[in-house]
């Protein structure tokens, strides 16, 4: 891996361009969302900003990989356009992480996943008898 010195004039000659592509996946999701009345204005600033931020970071990752750049730039609209669940899950892996770290390492090494929290059974009501 180069370092950060490599990437910056990469970025500001033509990479910042994935910025604009992460945050059209998101617009096209918000457009086409069921309900997009229930949007409020800093909803979708905050999602297209969390859009480009994802899109950002999937640039410097990818960057890396000798690939056409029309695959790189599908890429990075569906990074824009899945950044809330990307960053989700994200949040998810690195709560799990820091509430145990030595345990998801463990888990990690092993193939496994996490164990799940243990759900509290739901109370099933009988149906009623009709006749």
């Amino acid at each position: 891996m180069d370092g950060l010195a490599k990437f910056i004039p990469l970025f500001l000659n033509g990479g910042w361009i994935v910025l604009f592509i992460g945050a059209a996946g998101m617009v096209a999701r918000l457009a086409t969302s069921k309900n997009p009345d229930d949007k409020t204005l800093p909803q979708i600033l905050s999602n297209v900003s969390a859009a480009m931020i994802a899109s950002m970071i999937a640039w410097f990752i990818m960057e890396q990989f000798a690939m056409d750049a029309m695959w790189k730039a599908i890429a990075y609209g569906l990074v824009g356009l899945n950044s809330p669940e990307i960053l989700t899950g994200i949040i998810k892996l690195s709560t799990k992480f820091s509430e145990n770290p030595s345990e998801f390492i463990t888990n990690v090494r092993s193939g496994g996943s996490p164990k799940p929290k243990p759900r509290t059974p739901r109370k099933v009501k009988p149906k009623p008898r009709v006749k």
